[in-house]
């Protein structure tokens, strides 16, 4: 008998408590679930705690789903061999129709937990499915040794047998017809099948088995289960009578479009593993007698097809078949959204696009209502475009969407004109009390020779990110360690990407540079960091290239991409601080970086994570700088090291002299300064003939070195080491000719 810990447990319908329950290994329990966000007063289904039949075996998932089902006694039993799935899955309707539960055996025995169960149920009848090849006759006779009618539906294969078991439901004129040796597919119509009185066929996936069109024949309507991979278009048009296909990419889309397409209830659902069919099939009568729908996941992860029917929090009970390596609890707590009281948020789907593409828009509206603003950010602030009055609706998501995505409905699509510049945007999203922005990287598609490339920082705007709970600084501490959230996702709303907000960072801090390029007549094509990561060839237009304020996370691909442009006589401004530090990886639409030096685990390269300097890349050795973790350094200018330096020309500054002394970065309520916030410096692997330009004279943490070098191809690297280089850059004369004098030397 299992111990029970003291459990509090209450049905709400604003709020789900969090239930605590050592659960067994063969035994029906309540499963504990996380307390999600309050609940908005429009919902009206009452949570549950989701209940779990489990067993160490199938045969004891099979008892313990009896147990739950017909307590002590049933007329009848069919029992399958627990490797003849076809045959579970075909015997479901007629189970149901006999309200018997399926229990599974082996080819030659009766496990004892099946046979105890049996004579608990004292049935009048066992009937066996399949022939003695299956099931052999030792079964039959141990049954009728214990006194019990044996019966038996025979047949030589599943295609026979599934024939037979139709031949007794005799009630439907629909047939359902799906390929008899993948039944993954088909397993969320069990329940469907079984409540209607439909039988189950099956066909190969080029060739109609006789068995099966003798049974099609006589009906008037055939629902077809699979793909055209599954069930062949050859096939499918030798089946007689009006006909249907329900498919999907794979076996969790098929069950969803089942369940839609039906208009199953989803008030109670139950849960089964794909990789388990049998504990979703002998649980699909059970199902059926509770008016359940059947919904397949995998085994540590909710498909984003299965939340998207669990997303609008319909659902307020679950029974999940199986135990917890069967289905994890990473599955349980998702199972119920957490239902958005937020206002309103959006996302879209890509960070960045070219002209003529269409943005998708993904809004959370709780107002049914809002507009959209389009605004362009350089020299001015320009709305370029305002849409009113679009339809919207509340939008729920999960306790993982950090990690996984928000996984929204698209609401609304934009068409960018042909015509727009490249550069920052964001949407500006209102309804009648809130606003939010949604930013996105407009590119070039045909760029010119003399175009300056700039690179935003996107990857490390998402880093810092904690929608939904988390971001790539959230840490636990475990056996004295801290221990990073290694992977976000960029498929959610992401406020602190706001070109308004944050002040000198992120976003709002690379304005500042956009800002003085258009103010100084310069000509440049922005692009996301997934774009260098995606595209070797990208900045192969480009003479010169600047990467912008905080560029902290990289892939390996990215900077091998950075080194063959440098290698090919490009020409960088590192107009940033704390640049190239993380290995990240990139991988639908997510964004790995393992801050304890694992290894990654999204893409199928192996590669180290940890830092780009502790793993043979230093990124001083193309940067010339490198953050070195010397603490946070409030803004203050830099001090001229080298005045004779033709990056100084027209400057009229002397050794010593102060510039950047003040900027738009008022960090920790200083005035700004050139040299802040994370500052990289020299190191060992920069290259050996790097030039200290001016150093940051910042009295806490070190201060940046403004540094050069030329490269052997013709080209030079120009880094500042600092992030609020950016918001100095904007209003110091100074600056502003070194900076062009860089730029103008190489983009002739």
């Amino acid at each position: 008998m299992k111990k029970i810990l003291p459990l509090l447990f209450c049905m709400v319908v604003l709020v789900l408590s969090s239930c605590q329950e050592q659960p067994s290994s063969n035994k029906i329990s309540k499963i504990p679930t996380r307390t999600p966000l309050k609940l908005s007063k429009t919902v009206k289904v009452i949570r549950s705690v989701p209940i779990r039949i489990s067993g160490n075996t199938p045969f004891d998932i099979a008892v313990n789903i009896a147990k739950k089902g017909w307590l002590n006694h049933s007329k009848i039993v069919y029992l399958v061999n627990s490797s003849a799935v076809e045959d579970t899955l075909a015997t479901v309707p007629l189970a149901f129709k006999d309200n018997a539960p399926i229990l599974l055996v082996q080819a030659n025995k009766i496990p004892k937990v099946t046979e105890d169960e049996i004579k608990k149920l004292r049935p009048s009848l066992v009937t066996l499915i399949g022939d003695e090849g299956s099931i052999s006759g030792d079964v039959g006779r141990t049954l009728t040794s214990l006194g019990i009618k044996v019966n038996r539906l025979s047949g030589s294969d599943q295609f026979e047998v599934a024939a037979k078991i139709a031949d007794y439901l005799k009630g439907s004129d629909t047939a359902i017809v799906t390929n008899g040796y993948n039944i993954a597919d088909a397993l969320s119509i069990a329940p469907y099948a079984a409540r209607k009185g439909i039988p189950i066929l099956f066909t190969a996936p080029n060739k109609l088995s006789p068995e099966t069109e003798r049974i099609v024949k006589l009906k008037k309507r055939t629902i077809v289960i699979g793909g055209l991979e599954s069930v062949s278009p050859e096939v499918y048009d030798q089946l007689s009578g009006k006909k249907k296909r329900i498919s999907g990419k794979n076996e969790f889309e098929t069950g969803i479009n089942i369940i839609e397409k039906f208009n199953m209830n989803l008030t109670h659902i139950f849960i089964a593993s794909n990789l388990t069919p049998s504990d979703a099939l002998t649980g699909s009568v059970l199902a059926a007698k509770q008016q359940a729908a059947l919904l397949l996941s995998a085994p540590n992860l909710l498909p984003p097809e299965a939340k998207e029917v669990l997303r609008k929090g319909r659902t307020g009970s679950f029974t999940i078949l199986g135990d917890q390596m069967t289905i994890g609890e990473n599955v349980v707590n998702n199972l119920f959204p957490i239902i958005n009281t937020h206002s309103i948020e959006a996302y879209s789907d890509q960070i960045s696009y070219f002209p003529g593409q269409t943005i998708k828009f993904k809004v959370h509206a709780p107002n049914t209502s809002f507009s959209i603003d389009m605004i362009r950010y350089g020299k001015e602030e320009t709305t370029l475009k305002s849409i009113s009055n679009i339809p919207g609706q509340p939008q729920n998501f999960f306790s993982d969407a950090y990690e996984v995505g928000a996984n929204w409905d698209t609401t609304y699509k934009f068409k960018i004109p042909d015509n727009w510049q490249s550069g920052l945007y964001a949407a500006r999203l209102a309804d009648k009390t809130h606003e939010f922005f949604v930013t996105f990287i407009l590119k070039n598609k045909n760029p010119e020779r003399n175009d300056v490339a700039v690179l935003s920082s996107t990857d490390t705007w998402q880093a810092y990110n904690d929608w939904g709970g988390k971001s790539l600084y959230s840490n636990r501490i475990i056996n004295g360690r801290s221990i990073f959230q290694n992977v976000v996702s960029f498929e959610r709303p992401n406020p602190k990407a706001n070109p308004n907000g944050n002040v000198g960072h992120l976003a709002n801090g690379e304005r500042h540079i956009l800002y003085w390029l258009e103010m100084k007549g310069f000509h440049y094509d922005l692009m996301a960091d997934r774009d260098l990561n995606d595209n070797p060839e990208l900045l192969n237009p480009y003479k010169v290239l600047i990467i912008s304020t905080h560029s902290e996370y990289w892939t390996p691909q990215m900077y091998l991409n950075l080194q063959n442009y440098l290698h090919r006589g490009g020409t960088l401004l590192y107009l940033a601080g704390n640049g190239i530090y993380w290995r990240a990886n990139l991988e639908d639409g997510k964004i790995e970086v393992n801050k304890n030096s694992g290894y990654k685990s999204l893409l199928k390269l192996k590669w180290k994570g940890g830092r780009f300097g502790a793993t043979g890349h230093p990124e001083s050795s193309v940067l010339g700088v490198r953050y070195q973790s010397s603490g946070f350094s409030i803004p203050a200018p830099y001090r001229v090291i080298n005045p004779n330096h033709w990056i100084f020309a027209n400057t009229g500054l002397k050794r010593g002299d102060l510039i950047g002394v003040k900027g738009l970065n008022a960090v920790d309520k200083s005035n700004g300064g050139a040299s802040g916030w994370e500052t990289d410096q020299m190191d060992r692997n920069s290259p050996k003939n790097t030039i200290l330009l001016a150093k940051g004279t910042n009295t806490f943490g070190k201060g940046a070195q403004m540094t050069y070098y030329d490269t052997p191809e013709g080209g030079g690297v120009f880094s500042t080491g600092s992030i609020t280089f950016g918001g100095s850059l904007a209003i110091d004369p100074r600056l502003s000719i070194m900076v062009q004098n860089v730029i103008q030397r190489f983009n002739k």
